[in-house]
């Protein structure tokens, strides 16, 4: 099977834009996604490029008009500007790898902890928040949070930061297929070209 690898911090609010879109169109290309959240701040300083919060003030006023009128066009709720943004990311990037290891699909947790930012103004690096996203999606606390502890699920959280800078990611989200990059949620449609989706809202 072909294979899209997401790169994504989540904390990022493109990503959040763009994970249900990807979802789809790699359901349409008959593709899998391989799930690689990454801590985005070794990326910036690996990439040398500026974080969003240290971006001129022009540029940080234009990523805000364009979070609202996407997530406006994809009919999400969101906040441009989440009460808990930025936080440090690591526990919820190693409990979706764990979700993984357990043989559960990644994309559900994935998405609540990207929609708890950006719609429901919620604190990802605090474990009681992400213990109530997973029973939310009737997933076993106690399981994800040991098996997040183990050295298997940090080997896999520093394997894939050490392959997004080997890809020469910069930014999130960034997807890969078949070595070719695709950096933000709007190059979404030149992903499904790409993987010769016509129709990324296909019914097949």
């Amino acid at each position: 099977m072909r294979t899209i690898t997401y790169y994504y911090a989540p904390i990022s609010g493109f990503a959040y834009l763009g994970e249900r879109r990807l979802m789809e169109i790699a359901r349409c290309a008959g593709a899998e996604v391989e799930f690689r959240p990454i801590d985005i701040q070794r990326i910036f300083q690996a990439a040398e490029t500026v974080p969003p919060g240290k971006q001129p003030q022009a540029r940080l006023s234009y990523r805000l008009m364009d979070l609202k009128r996407q997530a406006e066009r994809l009919g999400l709720p969101i906040n441009p500007k989440p009460k808990h943004w930025p936080v440090p990311a690591g526990l919820p990037a190693r409990l979706i790898y764990a979700t993984g290891a357990l043989g559960h699909p990644q994309h559900p947790l994935s998405f609540a902890i990207l929609s708890a930012v950006y719609a429901r103004e919620q604190d990802i690096s605090d474990p009681e928040t992400l213990k109530e996203i997973l029973k939310g999606l009737d997933l076993d606390a106690e399981a994800h949070f040991e098996t997040a502890e183990t050295r298997d699920i940090a080997d896999r959280f520093e394997a894939g930061n050490a392959a997004a800078i080997a890809a020469g990611v910069f930014g999130s989200p960034t997807y890969v297929f078949d070595g070719e990059m695709f950096f933000g949620q709007d190059r979404l449609d030149l992903l499904a070209w790409r993987l010769g989706v016509t129709d990324p809202l296909c019914e097949s």
